[in-house]
């Protein structure tokens, strides 16, 4: 049985692509009608399973860099692998430092904190704690704030529901008028969005102002100043796996290369606040680039406030984002389903050493988010200002586990409000292929956004009413 490579990205070196797998220790390096396989299956993994990996090119080769989030965003761990057209030249534990870009002179790492942290909504904050440090300030004053405090959701009384789904009658009114709209290339007005249903055994939801929900419209007093991004260090990690270290007098958060000109950009403060029109606060980050030359070796320090400073443009920022989307989409197509890694030895993941209790406790846990789903969640209205229970936009929810570690599967089928007379299903892995524990922590509210936004199958491609999504 074949098993394709699955492209991550590709990248040109002379005549060589080299094409890495996107969760597999193998990349193939073609040059014409020749396909040689690198590996590297005792690479450092990051601690937990492998939450997303990007590719980073440079003139010789590419950084494959590794990241994990744990048990949560707090619980960043990423490594890398250098990979050329000869062989792996060294593969390196990141700890938990973000990587910032690459070039001729390795990779460039640095602080993972973003530069939201120094908003400056909360004096009490330590800015310069070490990274992955936190405060509970906001905790402890949302605990105190809590509206349910002391409440006992089972006491609360029902709020009014409409019926789950529509009449059938209605539903074929409702399916011939899109199929309608479809005809004429005009878009199907969409009647299933949703407002929050709750994905876990209690959920507070607040609708728009159509169904009672009144904000606050009351003038927020003004936030004052973002706090000043503490010094950091930069990092730069190189193809044979030695490093330099640069201290940078701000928060870096990118790093480009121009021939002998490293262009910096940076944080020089965290995001301005203001005032919106709906009694809440928008917030605006501030990014500039400096140019560091390099023509006599790296500096040892950066001050980027005695440099001249360019502004960074927030739209371009988005254009670059989405051209490098689509440059990404470009660059696998045409690797896709092409080769074929049957036999390649060293292109697997060593199993993690994961006991038995642990794997009990990963699957139930992610069992019991799921039957959760159909259970009520809280909500306030403008005629009800007192909190009342609601349906959830779930119903005849069923959990299955399926498979053998580290293969193991939950399988979650449900009918959902949003999506009439079909039957949702959706697996999820618990553990990646070398056996460790998945990072599934928002995994309802990715799934509520995916139906919501009808980022799902089309209903045809239902089997005997059950859509897989």
């Amino acid at each position: 049985m074949s098993s394709f490579l699955d492209p991550a990205d590709a990248v040109a070196v002379g005549d060589a692509t080299i094409v890495p797998d996107a969760t597999r220790p193998v990349a193939a390096v073609v040059t014409g009608d020749d396909v040689r396989w690198v590996t590297w299956p005792d690479a450092p993994l990051p601690d937990g399973a492998v939450d997303d990996v990007r590719v980073l090119a440079t003139t010789d080769g590419a950084w494959i860099v590794y990241g994990s989030n744990g048990d949560g965003d707090d619980a960043v761990s990423r490594s890398a692998v250098h990979v050329t057209p000869t062989g792996v030249t060294c593969a390196v534990e990141l700890g938990d430092r973000r990587p910032h870009g690459a070039d001729v002179d390795g990779l460039w790492i640095g602080d993972p904190r973003p530069a939201s942290m120094w908003d400056g909504e909360d004096d009490d904050v330590d800015v310069d704690a070490d990274a992955g440090g936190s405060d509970d300030s906001d905790d402890a004053d949302a605990d105190a704030d809590d509206p349910l405090d002391g409440v006992d959701p089972e006491t609360l009384p029902w709020a009014p529901a409409e019926p789950f789904w529509p009449t059938p009658e209605e539903w074929a009114a409702t399916l011939e008028t899109e199929a309608a709209a479809e005809h004429d290339h005009d878009d199907p007005e969409l009647l299933d969005d949703e407002d929050d249903g709750g994905p876990y055994t209690w959920s507070i939801g607040f609708g728009d102002e159509s169904d009672g929900f009144v904000p606050s419209m009351e003038p927020l007093a003004d936030p004052g100043p973002p706090l000043p991004t503490p010094a950091t260090d930069l990092v730069l990690v190189r193809p044979d796996g030695t490093r330099a270290t640069i201290a940078v007098d701000h928060l870096v958060d990118g790093v480009g290369r121009e021939g002998s000109v490293l262009t910096v950009r940076y944080a020089p403060t965290g995001p301005r606040r203001t005032p919106d029109s709906a009694g809440g606060l928008d917030y605006t980050y501030q990014y500039r680039e400096v140019d560091v030359d390099l023509s006599d070796g790296l500096p040892t320090t950066i001050t980027t406030d005695a440099l001249p400073a360019r502004t960074v443009d927030e739209d371009e920022d988005e254009s670059s984002w989405e051209a490098e989307e689509a440059r990404l989409e470009a660059a696998r197509a045409p690797w896709i389903g092409r080769l074929d890694l049957t036999g390649v030895e060293g292109a697997r993941w060593p199993l993690h050493d994961t006991d038995d209790s642990t794997k009990a406790q990963a699957v139930a846990a992610l069992v019991g988010v799921f039957e959760s789903l159909a259970e009520p969640g809280i909500l306030w209205t403008r005629e009800h200002p007192e909190p009342r229970r609601a349906a959830s936009a779930y119903r005849a929810v069923e959990v299955v586990v399926e498979g053998e570690w580290p293969a193991t599967e939950v399988v979650v089928s449900f009918e959902h409000s949003d999506v009439p007379y079909l039957r949702l299903r959706r697996r999820y892995r618990v553990f990646d292929d070398a056996g460790h524990v998945e990072d599934w922590t928002y995994v309802t509210v990715y799934l509520e956004e995916d139906i919501a936004t009808r980022d799902i199958p089309a209903r045809d491609a239902a089997v005997d009413g059950v859509l897989d999504i």
